[in-house]
């Protein structure tokens, strides 16, 4: 369904803003086909969709028992539309208390952030309307696809040493407590070595600019919220780094990686 001889807005227009594409009911027809109770897993994905991502924010918006959820819960992990989060740093308890949900499957989180709320006015035939908002907001919504990418992107060079100096055995991402600025951070990519003596980091950035000088800065001041004695930096951009990033870069030996790289 999708071309690469057309622009990208024309390809959503022709899949999902038309009362008759194939994609336009798609998650509620596969909904209706793999589960028993098709009203409430659309209202827990609306929730998690709307910015609910702790189980007792997700039963208290989707209006669904407290008891009841993570079974509902469960049901979308084991079908790949949800999945579970938590900070690389958490991995190894098995009930951390900073788990969270995020919808996982691609078209899905797309619908529920463009498509869903703008029924009404694509089927009064407002598809080009709907398809603005899209374009402004398509950016920030591919974001945490482009995290993923480059996560996966180490995962698929760790055995290349230019790139991953040393093994990791965790790699993902991290939030938690700046201690010094009394605020909660958020880090896109955190790694540890197998001898745990090694930290990687990583932020990335999913827009039409250049990674500024600051951007680095900023990582490497979170970096020294962690106690690892090595550690290794990388930037992720969609088309580049300004000179002076570049510059900070080699001094503090940080991996520069452009999308056109991966």
């Amino acid at each position: 369904m999708i071309s690469d001889q057309v622009p990208v807005i024309e390809n959503i227009k022709a899949a999902f803003l038309n009362s008759d594409s194939l994609l336009f009911e798609e998650p509620n027809n596969l909904l209706k086909q793999e589960l028993r109770d098709p009203s409430t897993y659309n209202s827990i994905i609306n929730a998690i969709a709307n910015g609910a991502s702790k189980m007792n924010q997700i039963a208290t918006t989707a209006k669904v028992a407290s008891g009841a959820v993570s079974t509902y819960l469960k049901n979308l992990i084991d079908l790949g539309i949800v999945s579970k989060k938590v900070p690389v740093t958490e991995m190894d308890k098995p009930k951390s208390k900073k788990t969270i949900y995020v919808i996982s499957d691609g078209m899905f989180r797309f619908w529920y952030t463009f498509v869903g709320k703008n029924i009404s006015l694509i089927e009064a035939g407002y598809a080009d309307l709907v398809a603005k908002q899209i374009e402004q907001g398509l950016s920030n919504f591919l974001g945490p696809s482009f995290e993923q990418l480059s996560q996966e992107y180490l995962w698929q060079h760790m055995m290349d040493k230019e790139i991953v100096p040393e093994y990791f055995r965790r790699l993902g991402y991290w939030w938690g407590t700046d201690k010094k600025a009394k605020k909660q951070v958020e880090m896109d990519i955190v790694g540890i070595s197998i001898d745990n003596l090694a930290g990687f980091f990583g932020e990335c950035k999913w827009k039409n600019e250049l990674i500024s000088k600051s951007i680095l800065e900023t990582l490497i001041y979170r970096s020294s919220l962690f106690t690892y004695p090595k550690k290794y930096y990388y930037l992720f951009s969609e088309v580049g780094f300004t000179d002076e990033c570049k510059k900070l870069a080699k001094k503090v030996n940080c991996h520069l990686i452009s999308f056109s790289e991966m």
